[in-house]
């Protein structure tokens, strides 16, 4: 039996590399997709190290002529795509909204919101032809609750449900699925810059984190696992969010109380 073919953006590093392996592990033909060559490359070695699928990419997914050039190509080459995972993102542009440059809040919007739209659609149409599909794309709690200093990534992530909720409903009928997943505080390279800020912050997460720990990569990863599956054909137009119930919770620090 062929395998099905997934797509996943943002590749190279963080979730979109774990959700890569993850994938191919689960017996997927994963086409990994990042701007730089030497991280993806290094993915698509370990995949296939461990008797995985993988082939790299380089493609930027805020330019929609080099995204349709690589998805045409990778049709042509593998057959139909099955499955795409949007992880593509840009640095948060952290800074006062009301000194905040323009040209910053256009980088994280192109990357995060309207990467993410290009990729859909042009994916989007092969899936329509073919009628099945399944498009994962990767929010943020900040699209729930966020920090200050953080407009232009809490926007963007915001867009990406939007958008998530607006292709579930226009290509339910042609058997795709859309969902997004927000991922509360994951250990990734940007989380540790922003933990190493100050010595409280980790703690301060954890305090708050009703399971105890902050994420992983795989947490994530695992989820994106069930969403592609057919165990998810019946869910569509949601966000999940894989937070450790961070979200859920008001309190920082051990709670005690009288009896």
């Amino acid at each position: 039996m062929k395998k099905k073919l997934v797509i996943i953006t943002g590749a190279g590093r963080g979730i979109g590399k774990t959700v890569s392996e993850t994938l191919a592990s689960s017996g997927y033909t994963c086409i990994l997709i990042a701007r730089n060559p030497k991280e993806i490359k290094n993915v698509e070695k370990k995949i296939k190290k461990t008797n995985g699928v993988a082939f790299s990419k380089i493609c930027d997914t805020t330019d929609y002529s080099s995204v349709q050039k690589t998805v045409k190509e990778i049709i042509s080459k593998h057959g139909n795509i099955y499955g795409l995972v949007t992880c593509a993102a840009s640095s948060p542009a952290v800074g006062p909204s009301d000194d905040l440059q323009l040209t910053e809040w256009n980088k994280v919007i192109q990357t995060d919101l309207t990467g993410t739209f290009i990729t859909c659609q042009i994916v989007g149409k092969n899936m329509i032809k073919s009628k099945i599909g399944r498009i994962i794309n990767i929010s943020s709690f900040h699209s729930i609750a966020t920090y200050p200093e953080r407009v232009a990534y809490a926007s963007a992530k915001n867009g990406v449900i939007g958008l998530t909720k607006a292709l579930a409903v226009e290509w339910g009928k042609d058997n795709i699925t859309v969902n997004a997943i927000s991922p509360g505080p994951i250990k990734t390279p940007r989380t540790n810059w922003f933990l190493k800020q100050d010595p409280e912050n980790e703690a301060l997460m954890i305090s708050r984190t009703p399971i105890g720990r902050l994420g992983n990569t795989e947490d994530v990863s695992n989820a994106v696992e069930f969403l592609m599956s057919e165990k998810s054909s019946f869910i569509t137009g949601q966000n999940i969010i894989v937070d450790g119930g961070w979200l859920s919770s008001a309190w920082f620090g051990k709670y005690k109380s009288k009896k």
